[in-house]
């Protein structure tokens, strides 16, 4: 009955449009904070006074511009102009002046324009393992997403080609399916997104914020070795939009195109967006080609059955800014893939130069969001997600690394990859359905308490056209996972720490339905899971320049479709799969100066990490299509990341670097890898850094523009393609480096702004390996214009 008043309560409070709140510090000359000083918004009844550590805050303030006034006897008073905008709380921090008697008239008057702390500080000074890489400069450079990101510490993404090729994200020694993906906190897949992170345009992108093994029960996701949300850009009021253009070696083009339509006054939205890349990825590549007697030698080629093509569109529309709806909207969105595959994982042995793959995705999402007074909000999202994948090598000839059919294979194999399969012509479809349902309380300046429910179910069958009997692919199978979470937020010491424990629950029911051909039965297999999670993130803010994190979670990650059931290409399905789990820790200290215009600013950031693997789920590549996902073995990660930035008081001059050492190894007492305990995981880089220097010239032809020049370098230490004792000369994939350079010219023409990039990528034209040992493309050179009105 309690409950039920509560909740009675909470949803007939009168419902306000959030307001916005401004906090800060007092202090002295000295720095010291100041206690009583008087705080008054002119022309208003809002007011406070600083508290016995200098801290004010000012609440329910509208949006607009206003003039604050400090004073307290003895000092000088201040008058601030704050312009408050849509972000919601904003900080100001002041110094005042003891008064002189030469000086006792002395009255000074600062306006300061105030647009409240960056979503990217706000966001990094929680509780929670996470850093926010801001895109304003990425979206200039000819870098797809995911090389971007693996311009971050503690991130390595690699890949089996150029553009379109299978892609390996790895975070603190975790990869692939560990980590989870999420476009505006829903999974990336149930975007259409199905060729992974580096195919997402790096236009349509705001910022990217990489939580690392610690994952919030906002996500309702489980995941093992982090997470990985991408932000989409504020919607503006008016008509506006942006489009990007780019060209490169290789025969790579890609263009975006962002159109978007808002009206403040109704709150009614519309917003599009699209993208089509494609790419030969014709670049050259050592390789081992047999002579005329049977010896081996050395050739360079071109890589010539590699082509990527991809594009899509999503269109929003919907209500937003009201008092009954924050936002109410459906999305649709429509993608089309198809790759050529011209080698296996491990680039060994023939080549194929007819195998294809295509993917498209299609679907909707409806989302709902609300705030019911100052207390309460509510946000729902569900949505339909359709897949299909096509595999399809049905070949008769036998290729060489020239691209040439060899004299006299037509009609001696029946499709390319592996005589024993024969030819193949397979669809997988999947349809999914997900929901996420989180309410947040805030109980008080103090407390808050969030709950996160998110039930998903995933059908998969398929079809091999080219099979009249007995057809694995068209057995049925299914995927029920569910996914609870709660967290309590506790801030003290006027907001110096914030600490946040959370619980979360995991439930995977799998179901699948399978001929026997010998007898023609069907036999149903059946396996239900259920594992609870917890733990905690713990931030104190020593000041407003020192600050440290402690975090920790006992993670689950339970196995996907494409791992469970196979993805009907590549990968063999696997049903006896068992979730993994991990102990995660990270410990962060954060360093940075003082803000101030008339002088250069820095900041350093430290992470020690420790990952405490069972069970974890291992791909196994094969050197056909018999790869398969298997709990292999227990590991351990730890290891140490560090990064820095420095930018003169001028904002013409910038430096960053960052480095990762992480120690990733074996951890079995049992099993087949047993004989290989304390070894290093194989492939896996375990010492890699990153680098780049930026310089200004403002004003050279007009007075708004701007010419940046830029210089990335990327190194990666020496590593070991498998187990490190299992031979006397194991295979070594080289140490690597590359710089990338490049040069923008930002202008306005009509008032619209325009941004022309010319960029060399391996600037030295280094020969670089990436995944299993694949070469990755050597110099390109690449031009890029971005739009923006």
């Amino acid at each position: 009955m309690k409950l039920k008043i509560v909740l009675l309560f909470l949803f007939s409070s009168t419902i306000l449009i959030a307001q916005n709140t401004i906090t800060g510090k007092v202090n002295d000359e000295s720095g010291k904070p100041l206690a009583g000083v008087n705080i008054q918004v002119l022309g208003t009844q809002i007011n406070t006074a600083t508290n016995a550590d200098g801290f004010y805050q000012l609440e329910n303030i509208a949006k607009g511009n206003y003039t604050i006034e400090v004073s307290l006897e003895g000092y000088i008073s201040k008058k601030h102009t704050i312009v408050l905008d849509n972000t919601q709380n904003n900080t100001v921090t002041i110094t005042l002046e003891k008064v002189h008697n030469t000086s006792k008239e002395a009255e000074k008057l600062n306006d300061v324009v105030v647009k409240g702390v960056s979503e990217k500080r706000k966001k990094e000074e929680t509780a929670e393992a996470v850093s926010v890489i801001e895109m304003k400069e990425a979206k200039f450079k000819t870098a797809d997403l995911g090389e971007v990101l693996a311009q971050t510490q503690g991130i390595n993404v690699r890949r089996t080609g150029g553009l379109g090729s299978r892609t390996n994200f790895s975070m603190n020694g975790l990869t692939g399916n560990q980590i989870r993906f999420f476009l505006e906190g829903i999974p990336l897949e149930y975007h259409g997104y199905t060729f992974g992170i580096s195919t997402v345009p790096v236009n349509l992108i705001d910022r990217v914020e990489v939580y690392k093994g610690v994952v919030p029960i906002e996500f309702g996701a489980d995941a093992l070795g982090g997470a990985v949300n991408l932000i989409t850009p504020k919607m503006k009021s008016g008509f506006s939009g942006s489009f990007s253009a780019q060209a490169g070696s290789f025969g790579t083009y890609r263009t975006s195109l962002i159109l978007s339509e808002y009206d403040k006054k109704t709150g009614f939205f519309i917003k599009g967006n699209g993208f089509y890349d494609t790419s030969q990825n014709n670049y050259k590549v050592d390789v081992d080609i047999p002579d005329a007697s049977g010896k081996i030698k050395k050739e360079t080629v071109r890589r010539f059955h590699d082509a990527y093509e991809g594009y899509g569109i999503q269109l929003i529309t919907g209500i937003k800014d009201r008092i009954w709806a924050k936002e109410l909207s459906i999305e649709g969105f429509y993608t089309d893939y198809s790759k050529e595959i011209q080698h296996n994982q491990l680039m060994v042995g023939v080549p194929y130069g007819e195998v294809m793959t295509y993917r498209k995705a299609a679907g909707t999402v409806l989302t709902y969001r609300n705030d019911f007074g100052d207390n309460f909000n509510l946000d729902f999202v569900s949505g339909y997600n359709y897949r299909e994948r096509q595999f399809k090598d049905v070949s008769d000839y036998v290729y060489n690394w020239y691209g040439e059919r060899i004299e006299g294979s037509a009609g001696n194999v029946s499709g390319e990859i592996s005589e024993s399969t024969g030819p193949s012509d397979t669809y997988t479809w999947n349809n999914d359905v997900f929901a996420r349902l989180k309410a947040s309380w805030k109980i008080n300046d103090k407390y808050a308490l969030s709950f996160t429910s998110a039930p998903t179910y995933s059908k998969q069958t398929g079809d091999d056209r080219l099979i009249n009997g007995y057809d694995p692919a068209a057995a049925v199978r299914d995927l029920f996972t569910w996914v609870n979470g709660a967290d309590f937020k506790i801030n003290a010491f006027n907001e110096k720490l914030e600490n946040l424990f959370f619980a979360k629950h995991y439930m995977q029911k799998i179901n699948s339905e399978e001929k026997i051909p010998s007898n023609n039965t069907v036999i149903k297999e059946s396996r239900n899971v259920n594992y609870f999670g917890f733990g905690d993130g713990l931030r104190y803010k020593f000041n407003e320049q020192f600050s440290t994190k402690l975090t920790y979670e006992y993670a689950t990650r339970l196995p996907q479709t494409d791992e469970l059931f196979g993805d009907g290409q590549f990968v063999q399905g696997n049903l006896d799969l068992k979730p993994e789990r991990s102990h995660n820790v990270n410990f962060e200290l954060f360093f940075r100066s003082k803000e101030n215009l008339e002088k250069s600013n820095w900041e350093v950031q430290t992470n020690v990490f420790f990952r405490k693997i069972d069970d974890q789920i291992l791909f196994v590549p094969a050197l056909d299509r018999n790869n398969i996902y298997q709990n292999v073995f227990a590991a351990t990660s730890k290891g140490i990341e560090l990064a820095g930035s420095w930018t003169s008081k001028n904002d013409r001059l910038s430096f960053h670097a960052n480095s990762t050492y992480q120690h990733f190894y074996n951890d079995s007492d049992k099993g087949i890898f047993a004989p290989y305990k304390g070894d290093r995981v194989p492939n896996q880089p375990y010492f890699f850094a990153n680098g780049g220097a930026n310089y200004s010239f403002y004003n050279l032809i007009g007075k708004a523009d701007k010419l940046a020049l830029f210089l990335d370098a990327r190194y990666v230490y020496e590593f070991y393609r498998s187990w490190e004792s299992a031979s006397t000369n194991p295979f070594v994939i080289p140490s690597q480096y590359t710089f990338d350079f490049g040069t923008t010219y930002h202008s306005s023409f009509n008032g619209i702004k325009y941004a022309l990039t010319a960029e060399i990528q391996n600037l030295s034209n280094e020969k670089n390996y990436d995944f299993f040992g694949v070469q990755k493309p050597g110099r390109s050179f690449n031009i890029k214009l971005v739009t923006q009105f």
